[in-house]
């Protein structure tokens, strides 16, 4: 059995400041080492919590990142193929992919709001085989993308509200039923 002594610790802490100390089975702590990793409020885990807490984290960055990857290759897809119809279009999906990507790294916001607060996503038979058919299925397609990380993420629930009405806006502007002036007070 090893004792880690509070020398030893400060020795660490110098050389990398670290906020967590694992303490393995076969490790114990002198009164010392422990009353330094207390006073620094560096947090105490044994192999199983620090293990738990790695794979936690790994999962949850790594769906929330694949999430973003695909949202991002979609939006981007999208306003290539916006480019087609109009420019302004494909701009607004640029912006709102840039949009997204950032926001989707940083804090999440504290409220949640609730997925109905949006209208539902709808094509018709006759918009599927329009000029812009493809584009609409492509909204159509993050759209529900945008709901799915809603569900998952509910923190970040005000901004895919944000961005579910900006592609619902877009649509509405492909099918005519909106003015660009409008969309542009809106965004």
């Amino acid at each position: 059995m090893h004792f880690v002594t509070e020398n030893e610790l400060r020795m660490n802490f110098q050389k990398k400041a670290f906020k967590e100390f694992c303490l393995k089975d076969h490790v114990r702590l002198t009164p010392g080492a422990k009353q330094f990793l207390l006073d620094k409020k560096i947090q105490i885990l044994s192999e199983t919590e620090l293990q738990e807490k790695t794979n936690a984290t790994k999962q949850a960055l790594t769906s929330l990142d694949g999430y973003k990857e695909v949202l991002s290759a979609e939006l981007l897809e999208a306003a290539l193929f916006a480019m087609k119809q109009q420019l302004s279009i494909s701009q607004k999906i640029i912006d709102l992919e840039k949009m997204l990507m950032h926001s989707l790294g940083n804090e999440p916001m504290d409220n949640e709001t609730p997925l109905n607060e949006v209208e539902e996503f709808r094509l018709e038979t006759v918009h599927i085989f329009s000029e812009q058919g493809v584009l609409l299925i492509k909204l159509k397609k993050i759209y529900g993308i945008i709901r799915l990380i809603q569900s998952e993420y509910p923190q970040y629930g005000p901004l895919l509200v944000k961005a579910s009405r900006s592609i619902l806006e877009l649509k509405k502007q492909l099918l005519g039923e909106t003015d660009e002036k409008t969309i542009n007070e809106r965004l």
